[in-house]
């Protein structure tokens, strides 16, 4: 299947908040060249075994080439604008059964001004977060626990969706893995035959590849993007009328945090964006295209490419992928979680964490504000602080490319407050030097 074109996504799931073009002129770099790899050790590029995909190296010159050709917004040249708000509900959840988070995601779309009126009669998409395709315990606990969004918190939210009159509901997720996406969702820890029992008509799809769909789908980057300005996704993602981010709430080795915003970088079809030819067989991560700045197979890349390095690659995309894809509703599972990393491949470095916490929001880059203060986290840091060691703040991204805000007195905290919601995330590994 040839990469084809479909329609633009003009006029689905109107985003809540307004794009605003990104003007270059205005635009520099905020990061600070580092001289060591991903793993704290010094550059040693000749060393047998050197892997350019995981070792993250700023040399000064290749510094000198990104800071001439970098698109990031600087604080002291960005212009003021209004930016979008909207409230964030938070609410104590010590366990994953299923009438208890349904009965606290009902109080909490209550808070926040309501659901129905948004997923009554229409197709509603939900992405939830199954990362890495690692079925591996953290410490103690399995996957489904730690890593994925549990599927509580999802069956609990599609059933809600389901009462309030929602026309289809999709369970969406870019898997690694080349079986039927009911036999992956189950590998992963989803009990397919309980979904499909309690949420009437409920469909699924891995979005990896092109799936049920006859093309790829065409959507454009709504502010003219930093490092993309298009992106062609699986057909579920645009052919909805509310998109839903079902996060977890964790740290991320490059992101800071994995969040809602961070959770829509996965519905970029590892097809077209795992390397330079379209495989739609391809069960390979995103790294040497969003990491590394290889071309994709489907093109959209901004050139000449701002640059290289994945500490600004990154949080920019997922930037870019908010502006393409709009996200309605916004749920992060924070009950039981891991800190240090966004899974167990990061080995030592992670750790369990008990929140016991679920956030709810309309607008992800006050959505994550949010999530992120709860976790003990400064969500107006500038770039390579705490927690976003690696590059950019991508929520600081989000707002000043017109989201919403970052912004927390600006931001409407209902059901808990931060101080009785916050859950202190121990400090994220960060390279030495830093």
């Amino acid at each position: 299947m040839q990469l084809c074109p479909g329609d633009r996504m003009d006029g689905v799931g109107e985003p809540a908040y307004g794009p605003r073009k990104v003007d270059r002129a205005d635009l520099t770099l905020r990061i600070k060249p580092r001289m060591i790899n991903s793993m704290g050790r010094e550059k040693c590029p000749e060393k047998e075994g050197f892997d350019p995909r995981r070792e993250l190296v700023w040399s000064r010159r290749r510094f000198l080439q990104a800071t001439s050709a970098a698109v990031m917004v600087s604080a002291s040249q960005r212009r003021t604008f209004a930016q979008s708000t909207a409230p964030v509900a938070l609410a104590r959840c010590r366990r994953y059964d299923v009438p208890l988070v349904r009965a606290t995601l009902r109080n909490m779309f209550d808070q926040i001004g309501g659901v129905s009126s948004l997923v009554k009669n229409k197709t509603v998409t939900i992405k939830v977060n199954l990362t890495g395709g690692w079925n591996t315990p953290v410490q103690t606990l399995s996957p489904i626990e730690t890593v994925y969004t549990h599927p509580a918190v999802a069956l609990a939210a599609a059933t809600l969706f389901s009462e309030f009159g929602a026309r289809r509901i999709v369970l969406c997720e870019s898997t690694y893995s080349r079986t039927d996406p009911q036999s992956t969702f189950q590998e992963a820890g989803y009990p397919v035959d309980l979904f499909n029992a309690e949420v009437p008509g409920i469909l699924w799809e891995d979005t990896r590849n092109v799936g049920t769909g006859a093309t790829y789908r065409e959507v454009q980057v709504r502010d003219g993007g930093v490092v993309y300005d298009k992106f062609f996704l699986n057909h579920r993602y645009v052919d909805t009328d509310v998109m839903v981010s079902i996060a977890k709430m964790k740290n991320h080795e490059i992101a800071g945090v994995t969040l809602a915003m961070k959770n829509m970088f996965g519905i970029t079809p590892s097809a077209l964006y795992s390397g330079p030819n379209q495989d739609e067989d391809s069960t390979e991560a995103r790294i040497a295209v969003f990491h590394e700045g290889t071309p994709s197979a489907a093109g959209g890349e901004v050139t000449p490419v701002p640059f290289y390095e994945r500490g600004l690659r990154v949080p920019n995309i997922i930037v870019d992928i908010l502006q393409a894809r709009p996200v309605d509703l916004c749920i992060i599972d924070g009950i039981v979680t891991t800190w240090g990393g966004e899974g167990a491949w990061h080995g030592q470095r992670v750790g369990l964490a008990f929140p016991a916490l679920l956030a709810a929001g309309r607008n992800p880059v006050c959505t994550d504000a949010v999530a992120a203060a709860a976790m003990g986290y400064d969500p107006m840091v500038p770039a390579q602080t705490k927690p976003f060691y690696e590059g950019e703040n991508m929520i600081a991204l989000g707002a000043g490319r017109g989201i919403g805000t970052h912004r927390l007195e600006d931001i409407e905290v209902v059901g808990l407050t931060l101080q009785e919601a916050r859950y202190d995330f121990p400090p994220t590994w960060r390279p030495e030097g830093l």
